[in-house]
């Protein structure tokens, strides 16, 4: 017996859908720097997105309304109000901001992404590193990225992707990525990899222990470093470029081709 028009439109609309949905990793946390749940002289709080995850803290920021990267995140259509940057405006010491651990944040394979500007010269725009473990992302006038895995007897093993990227007053938008079943760990600028290291397969994160995420450790924001950073997300795998936030999402060219398959597909069973 032939199924009828409408079981099969129900079952190629679900294989659709199915290919149209991005294969996604899970976000761990996202702060997205738009509102202050903290606007009293305690100082900043900046909500995670994701449930249960730990805000970002700090006694020496605020949420800039007036500066922010660009009007949308790109790949997820969201109106971007501001970011995040320090509130002592006349040479402050940097946003300076903290979220506490919580054991989501160790994963084995990561994604670190954010756009930020700043033309400080000794400042640090994100790290969760202790000493030998964890990653760091510094010295802006020319990007170094150092991160660990595990050496395979129980300790970390140092890379350290320096990438000659000098930052400025420009937005752009930045990602680290590390990949624990092909070892390759990886740094993009505005989603085009400036420098990466093709490590040992298999070789998970290393981390050590509770040691809390910072952001934008001595990030000015006095007129001369307009040091600002907005939409920090952390996934659990590493991303390729097109997922970004900074990506905009398109259609692919199978999928394009199965919504014309289905045209003619329902075409003919109307016939």
């Amino acid at each position: 017996m032939r199924p009828n028009l409408g079981m099969r439109a129900i079952g190629l609309g679900l294989l659709l859908a199915g290919l149209a949905a991005p294969a996604s990793a899970a976000t761990i946390g996202y702060w997205r720097m738009e509102v202050d749940l903290d606007p009293s002289a305690n100082g900043l709080r900046v909500a995670n997105e994701v449930a249960g995850g730990s805000d970002l803290l700090s006694t020496e920021a605020f949420v800039d309304l007036a500066a922010n990267p660009t009007g949308t995140v790109p790949n997820t259509g969201a109106i971007n109000l501001g970011s995040v940057g320090s509130s002592l405006q006349g040479g402050g010491n940097g946003i300076n901001g903290t979220i506490a651990w919580t054991s989501v944040l160790d994963t084995s394979s990561l994604t670190a992404e954010f756009w930020a500007r700043t033309g400080e010269a000794t400042a640090t725009l994100l790290a969760r590193s202790s000493g030998a473990n964890g990653f760091t992302i510094a010295n802006p006038n020319a990007l170094v990225l150092t991160y660990y895995v595990s050496n395979g007897a129980g300790g970390g093993l140092a890379v350290t992707l320096n990438t000659g990227h000098n930052m400025d007053a420009t937005w752009r938008h930045y990602a680290f990525s590390y990949d624990q079943a092909t070892g390759v760990g990886a740094f993009y600028v505005d989603g085009v990899v400036v420098a990466s290291n093709n490590g040992v397969d298999g070789r998970a994160m290393y981390w050590g222990g509770a040691s809390p995420l910072r952001v934008g450790q001595l990030m000015d924001y006095a007129a001369a470093f307009n040091g600002t950073l907005d939409e920090l997300r952390l996934s659990d795998v590493a991303l390729p470029s097109t997922q970004f936030l900074g990506a905009v999402a398109e259609p692919t060219t199978l999928l394009l081709g199965l919504c014309c398959a289905a045209l003619a597909y329902a075409r003919g069973a109307r016939r």
